[in-house]
């Protein structure tokens, strides 16, 4: 058997590991062979955000983090990608139970917001600055939804097609609205046993049968897995995406003929980002606009 790897690391524990789902379409979960790209809609518009922070410095022990968030929706018409809406934020991160009234006073100099992580009573180097990237994530978690709604009002007829979950949408947006949301990442696990060996082993250019995941606050939605990319000799994970779709029966029906046009979005290529296998072109484009408008983060 050949030596393994050394590693000095291991990944900080996921989250949300598991979470539950229910069969939709079928009662069990196949693969289903969408029959090739088929070319998308003529207008269809594209959503993502970005997220950057740094240790600006220190009060005694307690950190000062910077951050910046960023979420725009570029329009695809004609073949042309242009800005539909864009919002930006910088703000400051800081356990402000840890400092002095002197000492809070000496940050409103820096004309920035304050957000104030909720944690550890007590202060700690590693932890300070984890709980701030929880709130950095937070805050751009908002802004895309403020700019994905705003969009939804002002073309409720548009495809959106947004980089991450759609769950945080209010299910009224989503039913009303031609929302996508495209999931690169995979660290919650839906499925169990032979349905997961069917989706984590899909065969390029298939989906799986649509489930319906969503519990708590956040809207149910139809969800199901695409394969962009062939995993073999890869990993497992290799062009696997997850898409949701309010959970609707033009959803369900839609779910062959969406997969197909989101197969045509693969190119051209993301490349060279590391994620090319996943991400979406134009989904890359809007990332590229927002890091081109980042100031001083880039």
């Amino acid at each position: 058997m050949a030596a393994g790897v050394p590693t000095s690391y291991a990944p900080p524990p996921i989250p949300t590991p598991f979470a539950s789902a229910d069969h939709v379409e079928g009662a069990a979960i196949e693969a289903v062979d969408i029959g090739g790209p088929a070319a998308p809609p003529d207008r269809v518009a594209f959503l993502d955000g970005i997220q950057r922070f740094a240790v600006e410095g220190r009060i005694g022990l307690v950190p000062v983090i910077r951050g910046y968030v960023a979420a725009a929706v570029l329009c695809r018409e004609g073949g042309v990608l242009h800005v539909a809406d864009v919002e930006a934020e910088e703000f400051l991160v800081v356990p402000l139970r840890h400092l002095t009234g002197e000492q809070r006073e000496a940050l409103v100099s820096a004309d920035l917001p304050i957000h104030e992580p909720v944690g550890a009573e007590r202060a700690h180097p590693i932890v300070d600055v984890q709980l701030a990237a929880q709130v950095v994530e937070e805050r751009r978690e908002a802004v895309e939804l403020r700019v994905a709604r705003r969009h939804l009002a002002t073309s409720p007829d548009e495809w959106l097609v947004m980089d991450g979950s759609i769950a945080g949408l209010s299910e009224a947006s989503t039913a009303e609205a031609c929302v996508l949301g495209v999931i690169k990442s995979h660290e919650t696990q839906f499925l169990a046993g032979r349905d997961l060996g069917v989706a984590l082993t899909l065969p390029v250019g298939h989906r799986t049968s649509v489930f319906g995941r969503g519990a708590g606050a956040r809207a149910r939605v139809y969800t199901w897995y695409l394969r962009l990319w062939p995993w073999e000799e890869r990993d497992l994970l290799h062009g696997l995406v997850r898409i949701e779709r309010a959970a609707t029966a033009r959803a369900l029906a839609e779910a062959t003929t969406v997969s197909r046009w989101l197969l045509a979005e693969r190119a051209p290529l993301a490349a060279p980002d590391g994620r090319w296998d996943r991400l979406l072109y134009p989904v890359r484009q809007v990332e590229t606009y927002l890091r081109a408008n980042a100031g001083g983060w880039w």
